[in-house]
């Protein structure tokens, strides 16, 4: 087994010497996730402690907004990301703030149903996350409230992020000088007509409330909400500033006060559904006749070019359509950057440092796959793992050198037995103590100081902890009382004695230079110390 420490570089991005020097020795740049009008925001890593964030790097010459990039730091809440620290040249401008994991909104909407309750119970949040900025001297305004600015956290909570065009607002200005924004939910004062202050935020968050309930930011008659949310809406978004809210306080209080219990039947909609409910019917009457045992050679596409070059990997079908019947016969995927295999031998023999970047950024394919026991993939960029939650055949998932996000789908695979989730940007694994089928788990290399976020397993056998700093694993027999096998090889554990409590290990793997520590500690115990380069 070899583990490699990676270098995140990207001197393609980074050669031309604008980004400031400071900026370059703190922090290791691990993607560039957006490059675009004058800014670029990196995916960063604290060279200090390991710790990732979010950095924004302005062309100064593009944005003039130097006075307002310290605003996140004059803020502590929970609905605001935090801010770090600011380096600056006297051509870029980069503000480093605090990376936060989860679902942006649209990604969240479009992962459940959602109901009108739900739906407003959301949005209130944001109003009191509005409230904090609007409240303060003097008034800030985010200007780019949108489902891709809002992050849903694991645990339901929001989170306002990128406020690269947000401003303080001056008295006496009469108009904004510069429009940046997205047009879709940008109010008209934000087209020049006018100077922006709260109420532009309002007119977005009207656009906002609207999308959630009917699917599209722009008004449409045929789609309609709830009266009562109609009536919000039409308020929020109304084109003078004058006719809106006077503050968001004001929409708070009015979507709290709406009552779900009793709500109006709405005619033309049931109507509507029965006769979609009747065509259904006849198609599906007819589709009985036609169809006999075979499966249909219906045209089957995937969102992932990569994982269907997998899947024609798997089954030695480099071109032709794909079936059902092809894709139930798939009952193991492996990918290493941006190359596919076979077999798992020619997977095993890639490394890191030899492998570019591959390209999957969602796991929705997967769901294609109801054979699928075996995933392994590794070296992408962002990947949404909701596609594969519940998965009723997977038993080993390997998602390595990414960023994972919405992990805890992994935790609700029925079957899961093994979780290599080595550089995955994960933070909290405690999902997984409900596997109760979860025998292996990796965390290697990921911003985890403790064992309270990896949580408890007794049926836990292998657990590997290589990168990772701890102060100490005292519990660690409480926690995972039948482990066989620990790695800890690279990690920095400040007392590792918890380990000798660990009554059925039989192997732990190490780093040369702890081989000594571990020996010592194990002294007059038949145990397996394996150094690992």
């Amino acid at each position: 087994m070899n583990v490699i420490s990676i270098a995140h570089n990207f001197d393609d991005i980074f050669e031309d010497g604008n980004f400031p020097a400071e900026f370059l020795q703190k922090y290791d740049q691990m993607e560039c996730l957006a490059s675009h009008n004058g800014r670029d925001t990196i995916l960063v890593r604290r060279k200090s402690d390991g710790v990732k964030a979010i950095a924004t790097c302005y062309d100064c010459s593009v944005y003039p907004l130097s006075s307002n990039l310290k605003l996140l730091g004059e803020f502590d809440h929970p609905g605001l990301p935090r801010y770090y620290e600011q380096f600056e040249n006297d051509r870029m401008v980069c503000v480093v703030r605090e990376y936060i994991e989860g679902l942006t909104l649209s990604q969240y909407v479009l992962s459940r149903q959602m109901s009108a309750k739900e739906i407003v119970e959301k949005l209130v949040q944001l109003c009191d996350v509005l409230e904090i900025l609007h409240s303060h001297e003097p008034q800030v305004v985010h200007r780019d409230i949108k489902p891709e600015n809002i992050i849903v956290r694991s645990n339901g909570s929001i989170v306002l992020i990128d406020f690269d065009i947000a401003r303080t607002v001056k008295e006496g200005e009469e108009t904004d000088t510069v429009f940046f924004g997205t047009r879709l939910y940008a109010p008209p004062e934000q087209y020049g007509f006018g100077q922006t202050d709260s109420r532009a935020d309002i007119y977005s968050f009207g656009v906002l409330l609207r999308w959630m309930m009917t699917g599209n930011a722009k008004k449409n008659p045929n789609i309609t909400a709830d009266p009562a949310i109609e009536e919000i809406i039409d308020r929020c978004t109304a084109f003078s500033p004058n006719q809106r809210y006077g503050d968001i306080t004001d929409v708070r209080h009015a979507l709290e006060k709406i009552k779900f219990e009793k709500r109006k039947i709405n005619l033309k909609s049931v109507l509507t559904h029965m006769c979609v409910g009747v065509v259904m019917l006849f198609i599906g009457i007819i589709l009985g006749n036609v169809i006999k045992t075979e499966l249909i050679a219906e045209k089957i596409t995937f969102e992932e070019p990569l994982i269907e070059e997998a899947v024609r990997a798997a089954i030695g079908k480099a071109e032709g359509g794909l079936t059902q019947e092809d894709l139930a016969n798939v009952t193991e995927l492996y990918i290493y950057g941006d190359r596919v295999f076979g077999n798992p031998e020619s997977f095993f023999e890639c490394h890191i440092e030899n492998s570019t970047r591959g390209t999957v950024r969602s796991l929705e394919d997967i769901k294609k796959l109801p054979g699928l026991k075996e995933m392994r993939i590794v070296n992408q960029g962002y990947v949404d793992a909701a596609g594969i939650a519940s998965h009723g055949m997977l038993e080993v998932v390997e998602l390595k050198h990414m960023q994972v996000s919405n992990a805890a789908a992994i935790a609700s695979i029925p079957n899961l037995r093994m979780a290599e989730l080595f550089d995955s940007g994960v933070t909290d694994v405690t999902a997984f103590q409900k596997c109760p089928w979860l025998e292996a788990l990796n965390v290697g290399y990921n911003d985890i100081n403790s064992l309270e976020q990896i949580g408890r397993c007794s049926n836990l056998k292998s657990l590997w902890l290589m990168f990772l700093k701890l102060d100490n694993v005292d519990d660690i027999a409480e926690r995972f009382p039948n482990l066989e096998t620990v790695g800890i090889d690279q990690a920095q554990i400040a007392d590792m004695s918890g380990l000798k409590k660990l009554e059925r290990l039989g192997k732990i793997n190490v780093s040369e230079d702890q081989y000594d520590e571990v020996t010592d500690l194990f002294k007059g115990r038949k145990i397996e110390i394996e150094i690992v380069s």
